[in-house]
């Protein structure tokens, strides 16, 4: 089906996306070490079995084994699924400074599994790990501070933990920037401002922010009007799965 700019009315703007997230913390984000396997980095031999291992891990071992073989527990890869274990090993790792492990520690406090559901503590993992410039950890962390979710409401820290995960690359957090400047939800509205970030998350074939784009330059919002750049900027959309675009 052919795309262009007529297709497109004035219902048809994305949902925003960074308000959706605030009731799927958990799901938006899952644990850092459930997308790859449980190995030492550079090498293809595996961690050594993990059988015997306390529950709350082993001092003789390095934080970043702790944390593999806290993976390993949560996922049960090679090993009885035990999230208690698996929390128990985050938590080594996280005392000792690992970012993922704390990241980890903290979506297990979110979401109550292998420890007591606690937002406040999951806050607070996510901080830690944020501060060590942990992506995830920062977008889950200014959206807590969005719902006033186990911190108090804030959208200032929203802003701040957004922006810090954005200028690290990640376009989820772009497109959650240029949606509050879109459509002043927290900040003052800034249609150049939320132009710019969806072109930096278009940028990475996000087809929300090529959504957005291709709507902006119909409109002439925050850029000047040019109906072939909306053309191709939805064509773009489209041909990345959404279907509002088409």
């Amino acid at each position: 089906m052919s795309t262009g700019p007529s297709r497109i009315s004035n219902s048809e703007l994305p949902r925003p996306a960074w308000a959706l997230a605030l009731c799927t913390l958990a799901i938006l984000l899952p644990l850092a070490g459930c997308g790859g396997t449980a190995q030492r980095a550079g090498s293809s031999r595996p961690f050594p079995d993990p059988a015997g291992t306390s529950l709350h891990g082993s001092s003789r071992q390095p934080p970043s084994e702790q944390f593999q073989l806290g993976v390993r527990y949560y996922k049960g890869d090679g090993v009885a699924k035990d999230s208690r274990r698996a929390a128990g090993l985050f938590r080594e790792a996280a005392e000792q400074g690992h970012a993922g492990a704390q990241y980890d520690l903290g979506l297990l406090y979110l979401k109550g599994e292998g420890v007591a559901l606690d937002h406040r503590e999951a806050s607070r993992w996510f901080r830690r790990a944020a501060e060590q410039d942990h992506i995830k950890a920062q977008l889950n962390l200014g959206l807590m501070y969005g719902k006033g979710d186990g911190v108090d409401k804030d959208l200032r820290e929203t802003l701040r933990w957004f922006r810090a995960a954005a200028e690290q690359g990640s376009a989820r957090a772009q497109i959650y920037l240029g949606e509050m400047a879109f459509r002043g939800d927290g900040v003052a509205k800034d249609l150049s401002a939320a132009f710019r970030w969806f072109l930096k998350a278009a940028r990475q074939e996000s087809a929300e922010a090529e959504l957005y784009l291709g709507i902006m330059y119909l409109r002439g919002q925050g850029v000047a009007k040019d109906p072939r750049q909306a053309a191709d900027w939805l064509r773009k959309a489209a041909e990345h799965g959404l279907p509002q675009a088409k």
